[in-house]
């Protein structure tokens, strides 16, 4: 297993941890604000000391660098299609000469839930591609 396989598989359980924990309390507390605590465990993505940033892990060959290309792109692709549904959806229901207000609050959470797409999609694209060149 490669770093970036590594990587993707912890990105992948600090997702899941972040998205339960977030459930988690918002049914436990009630409290959308406060909420925000708990999107810090994504940081927990940069611990490994194999990471992908070239902190301290090894460099990427071309191979690898290629996937990771793939697998960002794919990901920015997915949240740029997610966005336009979003807006759409909204267009469509509300109306378009509709004006929305919410709280700050809920923008910096959709910000960090975009992070948490990215990630995801990042993560699951990088398996799929090392799986597929595996067995090619």
């Amino acid at each position: 297993m490669t770093d970036s396989e590594k990587w993707a598989w912890l990105t992948l359980f600090v997702v899941t941890l972040t998205a339960t924990a977030y459930i988690a309390y918002v049914g436990l507390v009630g409290n959308g604000p406060a909420a925000q605590a708990v999107f810090a465990l994504m940081a927990l993505t940069a611990i490994p000391a194999s990471s992908r940033r070239h902190l301290k892990g090894c460099r990427l060959d071309e191979r690898e660098r290629g996937i990771a290309n793939t697998a960002l792109l794919a990901a920015f692709r997915a949240l740029l299609v997610a966005f336009i549904a979003a807006i759409l959806t909204i267009g469509f229901s509300k109306g378009w000469d509709t004006s929305i207000n919410v709280p700050l609050w809920v923008l910096s959470a959709t910000i960090c839930w975009a992070a948490i797409f990215v990630l995801t999609v990042e993560a699951v694209t990088t398996l799929v591609l090392y799986r597929r060149r595996l067995h090619a």
